[in-house]
């Protein structure tokens, strides 16, 4: 029985592995400790998984409305539902692993960091920026704000929420499948790398910890508002290092390297823009945004190695070259 089930894990797609994994362990820290309390969707699960894969289900589902059903028989009716809820059914299969992981990863640091790790690192790491610039970052960029420019960098750093699942969306879209997995499992993996060191250097950031050495406000027109807002319900605490929101464009430009070469350079445009919103708006040290610039590359290689080696995706590439090569032979 016990090897019967390992060889199903090894058989199964990893992200579903990683899903299944990552919940029994939320699981079992729910139901025997008092450090993780909920699990919880946040701005991430919405903006990368729900939107995009909302998205899909409309359009699945107005297409299906759309095309001409033939005949009432019950042999017609069953074609129908099967041709209705196949797709639908793969949208799911393909999305719901990510969906759990980001709902896992959020209630993760949303609700655990202070209770394994109560002491912060906001010291230490203002001390590095010390040591690097010789000043704080933030308190370096007071001279240059200016209401247009707060405006303009807050639109730049809640675009991260749009940029990463529309292009996202654009791969499963136009059915590159393999540009998809490795995009969203690189994600996965970066979020994973980064809410481990968020539980052994939590921080809550330039804007809190350096509070009082400012002598400037961040003065912004509706729009700063707005996001501000935005940003603020859905924040968490003490996930500062390293920056994500510097990570995740980053590793998005290596894969849009890989298959839009095009777009490379304007992504890489994009994460220098991040880079400057996030020490201008005051949400990160200087080492937190160095860090990424580590932590991205890692996740791209480890990730394509965990593809490259877990033996459900072996299987399922050569059931993939069998279905091709049985196709060449038919035509």
């Amino acid at each position: 029985m016990f090897q019967k089930c390992f060889d199903l894990i090894l058989r199964s797609r990893l992200e579903n592995v990683m899903a299944a994994g990552v919940s029994a362990v939320l699981l079992v820290l729910f139901l025997t400790t008092r450090l993780f309390r909920s699990i919880q969707l946040g701005p991430l699960s919405f903006a990368f998984i729900l939107l995009p894969a909302g998205i899909l289900a409309v359009k699945s589902l107005l297409g299906l409305l759309a095309s001409p059903q033939s005949g009432d028989d019950n042999q017609s009716t069953t074609r129908f539902l099967t041709s209705f809820f196949r797709p639908l059914f793969k949208i799911v299969r393909d999305w719901f692993p990510f969906l759990l992981l980001c709902a896992s990863y959020y209630s993760l640091y949303g609700n655990l960091i202070l209770r394994v790790n109560p002491h912060v690192a906001d010291s230490p790491l203002s001390q590095i920026d010390g040591w690097i610039l010789g000043n704080q970052a933030a308190v370096l960029l007071e001279p240059w704000i200016r209401p247009w420019l707060t405006d303009f960098l807050n639109a730049v750093y809640f675009s991260h929420l749009l940029f990463f699942p529309g292009i996202v969306l654009y791969f499963y879209l136009v059915g590159e499948t393999v540009a998809f997995r490795r995009v969203m499992m690189g994600f996965l993996t970066l979020m994973l790398m980064g809410v481990a060191t968020y539980l052994i250097l939590p921080a809550a950031g330039p804007e809190k910890f350096l509070a009082d050495r400012f002598t400037h406000d961040l003065h912004g027109q509706e729009l700063s508002h707005g996001v501000n807002y935005i940003i603020n319900v859905g924040r968490v605490s003490y996930d500062c290092f390293p920056s994500l929101h510097v990570g995740i464009p980053l590793l998005l430009s290596f894969y849009l390297r890989d298959y839009r070469p095009k777009l490379f350079l304007p992504a890489l445009l994009f994460v220098l823009l991040m880079v400057f919103a996030t020490l201008y708006l005051r949400y990160h040290y200087l080492v937190d945004v160095l860090a990424a610039f580590l932590y991205a590359p890692a996740a791209y290689y480890l990730n394509d190695f965990l593809l490259g080696h877990w033996p459900g995706e072996r299987i399922s590439r050569m059931a993939d070259e069998i279905k091709t090569t049985n196709l060449k032979l038919e035509t």
